[in-house]
């Protein structure tokens, strides 16, 4: 098993993840993340902290590019506005 299996598997029974520094935390439905689960991710935690990281700028990116077009931003405060976004779950004020 990868670190790509392990996070569609756990995607597929509705745990989403979250990244703060180093740290990995999942949230869903109780009972969904078995321990085998959570060795998995211990046991590929570096890989799958790349991952995620890496949507996340790619879904960063993606926003960045709609405000700069849209709402007629420089690409500099429209890349601030997205990140602001993806950390607090809602439009930049």
């Amino acid at each position: 098993m990868n670190a790509q299996t392990i996070l569609e598997g756990l995607h597929r029974r509705g745990v989403r993840f979250s990244v703060n520094g180093d740290k990995l935390r999942t949230r869903g439905p109780v009972g969904v993340v078995t321990q085998d689960d959570l060795s998995a991710l211990r046991e590929h935690k570096a890989e799958v902290l790349a991952i995620l990281r890496e949507e996340e700028s790619d879904r960063i990116e993606e926003r960045a590019a709609i405000l700069q077009f849209d709402a007629y931003l420089s690409r500099r405060e429209a890349e601030r506005r997205a990140r602001y976004e993806q950390h607090n779950g809602g439009n930049a004020a």
